[in-house]
């Protein structure tokens, strides 16, 4: 099993003998490595190979009885075998020649995808600038090093416009605040509508299954008035362009949500989250899973953003995002309209 382990020594000689000592007592393999300069000190990274059913617990504790400090480590794939400078060339050929989103194929180099962190409580962000001067926002839960910044940059500079980066759609200039508040019998046509305005992608990372055809009002029906739980939208003027639905199976509550393309990154995801965690806590709940069947960065994103300190688990091919609920201030949902 590989890991990807980060950690920051002292810039002084023995101290990678001594990580290199511990992990060859402890039979891991250290198969790739990379020093990048911080001084006074270092950050390494090194690739391992661990005897199986280690966990990343393990292995940070390993580095850190070493003498490792700030000590991070997440599964990876052989492809992460691959040196650096290979991939980023590859990388720019995709976007050059095959017409790839430059964005994407930067999170594939930088491995953005949710780490197997027990806690998550924050996130690094990446500001990259463009040659029109715009810029392209990348975060991960792991710190981006200086060289991860300047490779990621020099990417950017060389392919410039290229690839197939399409801007999505912008909502049309509204006065009206958004509106959390639960659902009703009355927004089933307003929250069909919301569906079809979704992309694909926004649809599968919600539904886990490409929905191609209309969706029914019996299958509205229960999105708003939810057989085990309760359903929250976002109402800005008269359209609603954000759905939530809180529920609890077998006692353990989960909050799955989908926004509309036009309104992603406008802080909906947050509010929406921090509504379902009040309604939760007042319904009892010690805490809270929230799902997704994608790429969980704009979800570890929002729930940086809200204040959660959260832990990040796989389970059937989604991403559990799971928030306790002590700190979080009850809200009946009779009264759970939030501007």
């Amino acid at each position: 099993m590989l890991w990807r382990v980060r950690t920051t020594l002292a810039d002084r000689p023995g101290y990678l003998a001594e990580i290199a000592l511990a992990c060859g007592r402890a039979e891991v393999n250290i198969v790739a490595l990379q020093v990048f300069s911080t001084s006074p000190q270092v950050t390494d990274e090194l690739v391992v190979r661990a005897p199986d059913g280690w966990t990343d617990v393990q292995v940070a504790e390993l580095f850190e009885a070493a003498g490792g400090a700030g000590v991070s480590a997440t599964r990876v794939s052989e492809a992460s075998l691959t040196d650096a400078p290979t991939r980023y060339l590859r990388g720019a050929h995709q976007v050059l020649e095959q017409g790839r989103s430059v964005e994407h194929v930067l999170r594939e180099l930088l491995e953005t995808e949710p780490p197997d962190v027990a806690d998550y409580t924050g996130h690094d962000v990446m500001t990259l600038t463009r040659r029109d001067g715009s810029h392209l926002h990348i975060d991960r839960a792991v710190p981006f090093t200086t060289a991860e910044r300047d490779r990621a940059q020099a990417l950017l500079s060389l392919v410039g416009g290229a690839g197939g980066e399409v801007p999505p759609a912008t909502p049309s200039p509204r006065t009206e605040a958004p509106v959390v508040r639960a659902a009703t019998l009355d927004d089933i046509e307003a929250v069909s509508a919301m569906h079809e305005r979704c992309g694909a992608q926004t649809l599968y990372d919600r539904y886990q299954a490409p929905l191609t055809m209309p969706m029914t009002s019996r299958m509205t029906r229960r999105l708003v008035v939810p057989d085990a739980g309760t359903a929250l939208v976002v109402q800005v003027g008269a359209e609603i362009v954000a759905h939530g639905v809180l529920e609890c199976v077998d006692r353990t509550w989960t909050f799955r949500m989908i926004i509309e393309d036009a309104w992603q990154g406008r802080g909906l995801g947050t509010r929406l989250m921090r509504q379902a965690a009040g309604v939760a806590k007042h319904e009892g709940a010690a805490r809270l899973a929230i799902v997704t069947a994608g790429s969980s960065d704009k979800l570890l994103r929002a729930v940086g953003n809200a204040g959660f300190v959260a832990r990040v688990e796989r389970h059937d091919g989604n991403v559990h995002i799971t928030v306790p609920l002590r700190e979080v201030r009850a809200v009946d949902v009779a009264s759970s309209a939030d501007r």
